[in-house]
């Protein structure tokens, strides 16, 4: 008798959590979405997406059909699978262009291209990942392609996600290190243990480097970009072939991108301000 009561106790709890507020529910439906977006195929089934985002089936199906419903997904034909929707794309573009950060950077991103010869990239923080928003080649003849526009990768992985986690608070970089633990599998170069030498390096010099770890041969340097308040929110990076990343170059390479860096703060700043207090018409 007891062990069924038991159960319905079980039932009960189980059936009260599944019960989730309006703004719950928001945050789940953001969860599946974030979800299929960090997936590699760009697309998920709802087994996989019920198992990773650990809600009940039914919650996650009815959810997914909900965002179907409203364009922000669609389903992938012959694959059983949800992708992302028109409606995601549409709302990208209607984002105010005042605050467009790949907008403003653009420019100082294209001045580090032609600075350096070598790829000049731009990555943003999203939750515990980094996202590519802008590639620029340079002209030196041979190009290093380690990301390209839309990628997305935990924090730490690449020198962009590791410059922006050796800005962060201690505090905060616990929580973001045990948030992507598990996703490390995937990149056997990296570990927790070895993220964190690398962040105590990073604050020493200033800037995040890595000498062909994510990719044999290939060597890489960013610096973060912070907001007007202070967070760091996305980051600026140069890659090239190794042999070109020699201790007189590197020192070269920080100094042209601390003035990129410095180029875009100052022009977000700028818009911030001017978002603050618009010119008033007369």
């Amino acid at each position: 008798m007891y062990d069924v009561l038991d159960e319905r106790h079980r039932r009960f709890i189980h059936t009260m959590q599944n019960r989730a507020s309006p703004a719950s529910t928001v945050g789940r439906a953001v969860d599946l979405l974030r979800l299929i977006a960090s997936s590699p195929s760009q697309h998920l089934r709802l087994i996989d997406l019920a198992q990773r985002a650990d809600m009940e089936k039914s919650t996650a199906h009815r959810l997914l059909q909900r965002l179907v419903s409203e364009r922000m997904l669609v389903r992938v034909p012959g694959q059983r699978g949800y992708r992302l929707g028109p409606l995601i794309y549409e709302l990208g573009l209607c984002a105010l262009p005042e605050n467009n950060l790949r907008e403003t950077s653009h420019p100082h991103l294209r001045r580090l291209a032609e600075q350096t010869g070598d790829m000049a990239f731009l990555v943003v923080r999203s939750g515990f990942e980094t996202v590519c928003l802008d590639r620029i080649a340079g002209n030196f003849h041979i190009q290093t392609l380690t990301s390209g526009v839309g990628d997305r990768h935990p924090l730490g992985i690449g020198v962009g996600g590791l410059a922006i986690l050796a800005a962060m608070s201690d505090a905060e970089i616990d929580i973001a290190l045990q948030a992507i633990q598990d996703k490390l599998n995937r990149y056997p170069n990296f570990s927790v243990a070895s993220l964190r030498d690398a962040i105590r390096r990073t604050r020493e010099t200033g800037y995040a480097l890595d000498d062909g770890v994510a990719a044999t041969g290939v060597s890489a340097i960013g610096m973060d970009i912070k907001q007007p308040g202070g967070m760091p929110a996305a980051a600026v990076f140069v890659t090239t072939i190794t042999q070109r990343m020699d201790p007189t170059r590197r020192a070269l390479l920080s100094k042209h991108l601390s003035a990129c860096i410095q180029g875009v703060q100052a022009d977000m700043a700028r818009l911030n301000r001017y978002c603050a207090d618009p010119p008033r018409s007369r």
